[in-house]
């Protein structure tokens, strides 16, 4: 028994599973700050022809984009984990980008179906609605969440594509340093490209003129 448990928790095992979990992790982050950027710019995207396009007040700007991260969250990490079991060795730009592609599209759609709830948590948080009113608005709003899904999907559907683009090239960058035979590098420098990148991401949609924002939607 225990040369069996010795086996299966061989250092090259444990080496992999480690590899496996903290590329899943850092390209996790990554595309949470790209859910977070995309579905900021969608929003500007929706302004009418003759008017001015401007950021989200801070309060619906924050729950927005905590929206867009989870969805992205959702859809990257599981899809990452479960594709990618040999993570020493990194994927091919080809493979990130059809994979970018993927995680585009799910996540615009997902963002669709979580746009109710995202309104309802807004409207509580300004306290527009009593405590007891949130319980049935959240039940109402995961209904609605059903229409939204395709509606907003659809809609906010260019932007994902942009952020899909983005997506696999610095999930390939990712992955190259994951699988990097430098410890350091593979150790650090996933989460100092994912940090870092993310962060210019979501500050440029956050911080960025929206006239020129508003034409990635």
């Amino acid at each position: 028994m225990k040369n069996m448990t010795a086996l299966f928790l061989s250092p090259t095992l444990i080496q992999d599973q480690a590899l496996r979990i903290r590329l899943t992790a850092s390209i996790t982050l990554y595309g949470a700050a790209l859910g977070s950027a995309a579905i900021l710019i969608s929003i500007m995207a929706r302004t009418g022809r003759y008017d001015e396009a401007e950021h989200l007040a801070f309060v619906p700007g924050l729950f927005t984009a905590l929206t867009g991260a989870l969805a992205a969250t959702l859809v990257t990490a599981l899809a990452i984990y479960h594709t990618r079991h040999n993570a020493d060795e990194s994927g091919s730009l080809l493979l990130w980008l059809v994979m970018g592609l993927g995680f585009g599209v799910a996540s615009s759609f997902v963002t669709g179906g979580l746009i109710p709830l995202n309104v309802v948590f807004i409207t509580f948080a300004e306290d527009d609605m009593k405590f007891r009113e949130l319980p049935s608005l959240v039940v109402e709003g995961t209904f609605q969440g059903i229409r939204s899904f395709f509606i907003e999907g659809t809609l906010s559907i260019y932007t994902w594509f942009i952020a899909g683009a983005f997506f696999g090239v610095g999930a390939w960058i990712i992955d190259k340093l994951n699988a990097s035979p430098n410890l350091k590098t593979s150790k650090y420098g996933t989460w100092i490209f994912a940090v870092l990148s993310g962060l210019i991401v979501v500050a440029i949609a956050a911080f960025g003129p929206p006239e020129t924002l508003k034409n990635f939607g």
